[in-house]
């Protein structure tokens, strides 16, 4: 076993729902998960063209390896935040995948997520 189950449960699924949400070019089905969105920094158009640009480096996404957490604070430093990190595998390329979750008023909310 190992730490944080019940939280990597939830971020285990956030992350099928994310990537989900990339298959499908779903900006709406990708942020749902979020606590608030900048639409300056981060929106639909932003969002369709790293799909695009993940699919020409990286091909198809097929699965992926959990491979641990890491403990951390979110952007206001107020809440616990942790990030779970996988391998992930895809037609062209692996890459690794951070999805970070904290804790507000009883809801998990996603404020970090890369593929890198």
């Amino acid at each position: 076993m190992f730490e944080h189950q019940e939280e990597f449960k939830i971020a285990d699924k956030y992350l099928t729902e994310m990537l989900e949400a990339d298959r499908d070019g779903n900006y709406i089905a990708f942020i749902k998960r979020f606590e608030t969105v900048d639409p300056d920094e981060f929106n639909e158009s932003i969002f369709l063209n790293d799909v695009e640009l993940m699919r020409e480096e990286l091909g198809s996404y097929k699965e992926r390896v959990y491979l641990g957490s890491l403990k951390g604070i979110s952007e206001s430093g107020k809440q616990r935040s942790l990030r779970f990190v996988w391998r992930g595998i895809y037609d062209i390329n692996e890459a690794l995948i951070v999805l970070g979750i904290h804790q507000k008023d009883g809801t998990w909310y996603v404020n970090e997520n890369h593929i890198s």
